[in-house]
């Protein structure tokens, strides 16, 4: 019986600019819209159980109703309620390679008590504080990119609750 040769594989490297559109939905799509044209956030009200859904969903995971066209802006305020500075490496698709965090991200409780993750534009350790009230920093050109058109969000008042 012959011995059969070992299959030898070859790694080939093929960078190339694939760019794509896509839907992003009723829902999604006004959100997007409305942060691209107006720098604005919004949510939908679940008719049933009256909850703010952010990002806003066409059916309420609470209620498992059709949420209607009840659609409420929000501030781009809010309370940080949970923040990191570790660094995780994210892969940029725009560039190819991975990167680490430049910022602190952040849980924010937007005034309407909805949570959005984000950067924090604070770097300082000493002066990052869970209860530090922030605004949204949006982006003035090039907006578009979803949560991107926020750059992140700037400290505005100290917390009473030091």
């Amino acid at each position: 019986m012959t011995e059969q040769p070992e299959e030898e594989f070859i790694g080939i490297t093929i960078v190339t600019n694939l760019p794509y559109d896509w839907s992003m939905g009723p829902y999604s799509g006004r959100l997007f819209r409305e942060m691209r044209d107006n720098k604005k956030l919004v949510a939908v009200r679940c008719p049933e159980c009256k909850r703010l859904l952010f990002p806003p969903e066409m059916v309420c995971g609470y209620c498992n109703i059709r949420v209607e066209d009840d659609w409420v802006e929000l501030s781009d305020k809010g309370t940080v309620v949970q923040y990191t500075l570790a660094g995780m490496p994210i892969f940029d698709i725009r560039e190819g390679k991975l990167k680490g965090a430049p910022r602190p991200s952040a849980n924010v409780k937007l005034d309407e008590g909805v949570y959005l993750m984000h950067w924090l534009e604070e770097t300082d350790p000493e002066k990052l504080k869970l209860g530090m009230r922030v605004q949204a920093v949006w982006k003035e050109e090039g907006r578009g990119r979803g949560y991107e058109d926020i750059l992140y969000f700037r400290t505005i008042e100290e917390s009473s609750n030091d």
